[in-house]
């Protein structure tokens, strides 16, 4: 399955939240890396390393975002959260398109450490300006 008119997911059926990249997302951060998994991988006495690759392969998706107002990351955050399978963990079915592979995996992921920083306040509109930040979600 090639690209299909969005970067992620976050759950599914009528609830989900799609992020198309567009507003967002700045597309020259996107990352969707395969982490390959290896049990017991070794060494011989002549260097040659062996692998056991496992079959599951957890995927981490990092992006920044673009600068966003309170109410666009507010709207991004209760999309992502809205979704959330375990909230304590920051849990989340996330679908995600892999440029490696050129089609899309779905798996559990959390947020991880989101760190938000204010870049301005507009205080006649009240609206604060959120600086890009990154955004990082780790297959479970």
């Amino acid at each position: 399955m090639a690209f299909s008119n969005y970067l992620i997911k976050f759950g599914s059926g009528n609830g989900a939240f799609t992020i198309t990249g567009e507003k967002y997302v700045e597309y020259n951060t996107y990352e969707a890396v395969r982490k390959v998994q290896d049990l017991d991988p070794y060494r011989d006495a002549n260097g040659v390393l062996h692998r056991n690759a496992l079959s599951h392969v957890p995927v981490t998706i990092k992006f920044n975002t673009l600068r966003l107002t309170n109410t666009e990351f507010a709207t991004l955050v209760n999309g992502i959260s809205s979704n959330y399978s375990n909230a304590q963990e920051r849990k989340v079915l996330v679908t995600a398109y892999v440029p490696e592979t050129d089609s899309y995996i779905s798996q559990d992921m959390y947020w991880a450490e989101p760190q938000i920083k204010i870049q301005n306040i507009d205080l006649k509109n009240n609206v604060i300006i959120y600086a890009p930040m990154t955004m990082e979600f780790i297959g479970y």
